[in-house]
């Protein structure tokens, strides 16, 4: 007790920090209110040390009112690199959880038909299979495992 007395009384002052405020797009600082109103480039940087899944799942709740196309936004956070998207990668509980209306649209956002070779679906008990509508017409899939 006595050596975290003496440590704190002789620490310097914090230096003086400057923090950059964010901005809506409208420019008004007290904009930010939710993730929605942060620039796609912070969001992204976030998503960057997600599983890929989950990165996908994040960026689709910005979609809320594009299920069809995906928006730019979404599309900043995942990127273009969906060679493998393996839900195995996730918590078994979130997996067990997902429906097809959730997979649909993980797959609209990253352009499956045109991008994905390997889906994996370990562990989403809770779809039927419409949720791959997506994928028809695909000439590079090679793969969808659906193992539990």
């Amino acid at each position: 007790m006595q050596l975290l007395k003496t440590m704190t009384e002789e620490a310097p002052p914090a230096p003086d920090v400057k923090r950059r405020r964010l901005s809506a797009a409208d420019g008004d600082p007290q904009g930010v209110r939710s993730l929605i109103d942060l620039p796609s480039g912070i969001l992204a940087h976030a998503a960057s040390f997600l599983a890929a899944p989950s990165k996908a799942l994040f960026a689709i709740t910005f979609d809320a009112d594009s299920v069809a196309v995906p928006n730019e936004r979404s599309s900043a956070i995942v990127g273009n690199q969906w060679d493998i998207l393996d839900f195995g990668e996730i918590e078994k509980d979130l997996a067990e959880k997902l429906s097809d209306s959730d997979i649909e649209k993980v797959l609209l956002c990253i352009d499956a038909v045109n991008n994905l070779k390997r889906l994996k679906l370990a562990n989403c008990t809770n779809i039927t299979g419409t949720c791959l509508e997506p994928l028809r017409g695909s000439l590079i899939i090679e793969q969808i495992d659906l193992s539990l």
